[in-house]
């Protein structure tokens, strides 16, 4: 019998690591269920899609925190709207490229250095140019330890390889004008 309970608690425990390491949705297609709006920006869901828009700027702020992880976000922006994903955020209230990481989403940036791919005031320029307005486009951003990787559609646009890696708040952003959309919003514990 001590053999059997030993393997019943092997397997009870693998199960429980493949669970504590799959993929799960942020966003469930539905509802903002797990997610706190901040600031002025109207977030709603429509198509299966997270919207924001309106006449404020804002986030869409995660309520739980991540540390190491592989997130994947597609989007879809106007070529006017200021986005982005944030992650690491310490203060769901204070959101900001200083107190968290910014992967850029805006294509016609003024600074062309912290363009749509660039991580701002820390990875700029982006390794590589990738157009995204007007299509659905996708980021894919792994988070392990203090290196971050961010790629959109694919191709590798910037490397981080001292960032803080203490585990934060992911956010959503809708600044200026115009309107973004999110979907198949995942994570994957590293």
């Amino acid at each position: 019998m001590p053999a059997l309970v030993k393997l019943l608690f092997a397997l009870l425990a693998s199960a429980s690591l493949v669970a504590c390491t799959s993929t799960r949705d942020l966003f469930d297609g539905l509802t903002l269920s797990g997610w706190e709006q901040q600031g002025a920006a109207s977030w709603h869901v429509a198509d299966g899609a997270i919207v924001g828009n309106g006449q404020g700027d804002g986030f869409l702020v995660s309520r739980e925190r991540f540390g190491d992880f592989r997130l994947s976000a597609e989007f879809l922006v106007d070529a006017d709207t200021n986005s982005g994903i944030f992650i690491r955020c310490q203060d769901p209230e204070n959101i900001h490229p200083d107190t968290c990481y910014e992967l850029n989403i805006w294509d016609d940036h003024p600074r062309q250095e912290a363009r749509t791919g660039a991580i701002v005031f820390r990875a700029m320029p982006p390794l590589a140019q990738v157009s995204t307005v007007g299509r659905w486009s996708r980021y894919d951003v792994t988070a392990s330890g203090a290196r971050l990787v961010v790629r959109v559609n694919g191709i590798t646009t910037a490397i981080l390889e001292e960032a803080d890696p203490i585990p934060g708040f992911i956010a959503l952003q809708r600044w200026g004008t115009g309107q973004v959309r999110f979907r198949r919003v995942t994570i994957t514990p590293n």
